[in-house]
This record gives C-alpha cells, structure tokens and sequence, in this order.
C-alpha cells in the first residue's frame, strides 16, 4: 500500500463518523429477539411455562387477533417502524465530523475547526484592541463568521479585524482565510 493511499485512508478516517454504534446497537437488539424466541421454543419443547409469551400461542393470536392484540401489534410496530428509520438514517447519513484537512508535506493533518474558529477569534482580538472574551467565531468548512464586541468609545475597523483573520487562517491554509465574515456589534461593553 502506497504512503498516498495510507494518508487518504487517514484522512477520510478522521474526517468521518464511524457508524459502529449504530451496528452494535442493532444486533444487539437482534441478539436479544433471537434468543428470547430461542428461549421460548425451548421452554416450549420441555413443557415449561414461557417467559413472556408462549410462540404458539403469539402465533395464533397472530393468526386471529382481537382488539388487545391489534394495540399492541400496532405500538411494536411504530416502534420498529422508527427504530427502521433511525437506522438507515444513520446509515446513508454522509457522517462528517468538524474537522478539516491541510496540506502537509509530512502526512496527513487534522484540524478541528474549533482550533480554526479559537484561532479566527484570537487574530480578530488582537487586530480590534478588544479583550478576547469580546471575540467569538465560528467555522464550517471554507467559511469562517468573527463577532467582535468593542470596548465603548473605542471604534472598531472592521475591514482591519477581517484582514487580520484573513492573512491569520491564510498561514493555516489558504482556503481558511477565503470567506471570512465580520460581524461588529452596535453596542459596545464597558471596559
């Protein structure tokens, strides 16, 4: 296996959402049926009283239900109708985590994009002459979103919080510091 096939498997590794949970929960679940109608036959075969229900007996029910069974026939089914949904839901969902690739010469290198927002925040601090609990950032993807809270009577540049953030999450990779949005707020804190 070549290193670049090693590093795509890494990198789709950590970029991805492992669906084992869902997998274990359902054959869990299907473990738990298996062996609850196991038990019952065999319970059956020897002449003991069932468990829960007797599968001859559900069987027939089935076959000639009354009112009771049709209620409980039809909650089970609701529940295995959404138990189903959650299921493939889970299975077709794409999976992503918060995470974004760079570029390395050496491998394959994870960030998460609360290192890319803290970092977006830190810069738009700095460049606004604010205390970095005014800043807060969030980021997806290629987009990046700074709110800056000013210190009264101290005026914020807007164009200069952005280009600060911009060349900031450039030296990252280039593609951080392409759609950065500035958000100032109209009404400032005291300092």
């Amino acid at each position: 296996m070549s290193s670049n096939s090693i590093e795509r498997r890494i990198r789709r590794r950590s970029m991805h959402r492992s669906r084992s949970t869902a997998v274990s929960v359902a054959l869990v679940v299907l473990v738990l049926v298996a062996a609850w109608i196991g038990t019952e036959s065999v319970l059956k075969a020897v002449g003991a009283r069932p468990l829960l229900a007797d599968p001859q007996t559900a069987v027939d029910a089935a076959l000639r239900p009354d009112a009771a069974f049709l209620t409980i026939a039809e909650v089970i089914a609701v529940v295995l109708v959404v138990f189903g949904v959650v299921l493939v839901v889970l299975a077709l969902k794409p999976g992503r985590q918060h995470r974004s690739v760079v570029p390395h010469d050496r491998g394959a290198v994870v960030v998460d994009t609360r290192i890319i927002a803290a970092t977006a925040a830190n810069a738009a601090s700095a460049a606004a002459g604010v205390p970095e609990d005014n800043t807060s950032a969030s980021s997806r993807g290629t987009s990046t979103e700074v709110r800056v809270v000013p210190v009264s009577g101290i005026a914020v540049d807007e164009s200069a919080v952005r280009a600060a953030v911009e060349e900031r999450l450039g030296r990252l990779d280039d593609r951080f510091g392409r759609r950065v949005t500035v958000r100032v707020a109209e009404q400032g804190t005291l300092s």
